[in-house]
């Protein structure tokens, strides 16, 4: 319950943003599975090789404002259980990267 009053503590400013997508399109290879467009599906993926979930669509307004940041650094930390999703912090990502992606991920929430 406490990580859901996690904030994350970097601005969303243009430079930010810039850099939690070139993280989204490369180092963190988010783009793979969750697509350019943030929908949930990279287009090099076809759905039916896939066990479980499909990759979340950031672009759902509900789904956006139903989770915290402190959920989705969790998520970064812990995958997320159910899915594909295997952590990213520390293996791949800095934790202040992870913040930069979420970010960007957030933007996908406001199109």
């Amino acid at each position: 319950e406490a990580v859901r009053t996690v904030t994350n503590p970097l601005p969303a400013t243009a430079e930010m943003l810039a850099s939690g997508k070139a993280l989204f399109e490369g180092k963190a290879f988010c783009r793979a599975c969750h697509g350019q467009d943030g929908k949930g599906l990279g287009t090099d993926i076809d759905p039916k090789t896939l066990k479980g979930a499909l990759p979340r669509n950031f672009t759902d307004k509900a789904w956006q404002k139903a989770r915290t940041d402190g959920e989705l650094i969790w998520i970064l930390k812990n995958g997320s259980p159910g899915t594909d999703m295997e952590p990213f912090i520390p293996l791949i990502l800095t934790e202040e990267e992870a913040w930069q992606v979420l970010l960007y991920v957030r933007s996908f929430g406001r199109l």
